[in-house]
């Protein structure tokens, strides 16, 4: 079950990640492909937001799913000078419109910023860096409990779920001990929730479909697709218990560290996803989830099946990650 307690975090984090200076003298946006064996294909394109100013650089990475819109993002008008990071963000939001070119170029002035303080988010959120918990995300497929017993254990798991698995399905998945968050993907009729939610009464329900959901279902009701802001949350109809926030689907760090306090106010656990980020965006996360959520069931595996630690380490020196 995610904590609550550490989101508490996320506002003066945000506060103090605003204040920081920054010089910027140099943007770039380097453009290629990652082999990554469980990505359609086997090919992720992916493209890295290379800010630098005073000798030092930061980076961020592009989330965006073709090789088109990689190659869309200029950073021409990437403000250059000195002022503070807060109002460098806001002037890059009006500029950069796509949300996942605007994480990584918020991010990569994030990295530098920090690194040009000689400082990092730990330090601002004056907080050891802990060992992240995470679960092992993977799709929907035909048998989920071969798939299952296949990921080396005992990492939790993160499994895209067909509602119309029967019993025999649930029982099996069950009986994994194993299963920490159903990802329904906006899909199901109530009587299948209820089914899954009976079998694996302790795991996370994300964006299960059909709304007429029991008291117990919405006390396991956490949300995904929804969260695209802070402001997303007032449109809730149904209070979850848990939100996953993805920095990139949401334009950036600082968005999500706005979520994450408001979630904090309202007693709503948070747990740190990914939008297949495949380099400095990956640990990136990691560090996020370090400072806010360590124990909560973050989907920020490691891509090669072979590292599957309990628990990931987290880099401590200047920068974002």
């Amino acid at each position: 079950m995610p904590r609550t307690a550490e989101a508490g975090r996320a506002g003066p984090l945000a506060a103090a990640l605003a204040e920081l200076r920054i010089v910027v003298e140099h943007a770039e946006v380097v453009c290629g492909t990652a082999a990554v064996r469980s990505y359609p294909g086997g090919a992720r394109p992916t493209s890295t937001v290379v800010i630098a100013g005073r000798g030092v650089a930061g980076r961020g990475e592009n989330v965006a799913w073709t090789a088109e819109a990689h190659a869309r993002l200029d950073v021409g008008a990437v403000p250059r000078g000195t002022g503070r990071l807060g109002e460098w963000a806001t002037a890059i939001a009006s500029g950069i419109r796509e949300p996942y070119a605007r994480a990584a170029v918020e991010a990569a002035a994030i990295d530098l910023a920090l690194r040009q303080a000689g400082t990092n988010v730990f330090e601002l959120a004056d907080v050891a860096p802990a060992p992240v918990r995470y679960v092992v995300s993977f799709e929907r497929v035909t048998d989920p409990v071969a798939r299952a017993r296949a990921e080396p254990g005992p990492v939790a798991l993160k499994v895209d779920a067909d509602p119309s698995w029967d019993d025999a399905t649930w029982a099996a998945l069950t009986s994994t001990g194993r299963v920490a968050v159903l990802d329904f993907k906006g899909a199901g009729r109530a009587p299948e929730l209820e089914r899954a939610h009976r079998a694996l009464h302790d795991a996370l329900l994300e964006d299960p479909g059909d709304a007429a959901w029991s008291g117990s279902l919405r006390r396991r009701l956490a949300l995904d697709a929804a969260i695209v802001s802070a402001a997303a949350l007032d449109d809730v109809v149904v209070r979850p218990v848990a939100v996953n926030l993805k920095p990139a689907r949401m334009g950036g760090v600082l968005e999500a560290l706005r979520c994450a306090a408001r979630c904090a106010d309202r007693g709503i656990a948070i747990y740190i996803g990914g939008m297949f980020e495949v380099a400095v965006g990956r640990r990136q996360l990691r560090a996020l989830a370090a400072v806010l959520c360590p124990d909560a069931t973050n989907d920020i595996a490691p891509l090669d099946s072979a590292e599957r630690p309990l628990r990931l380490a987290v880099e401590d020196g200047p920068g974002f990650a």
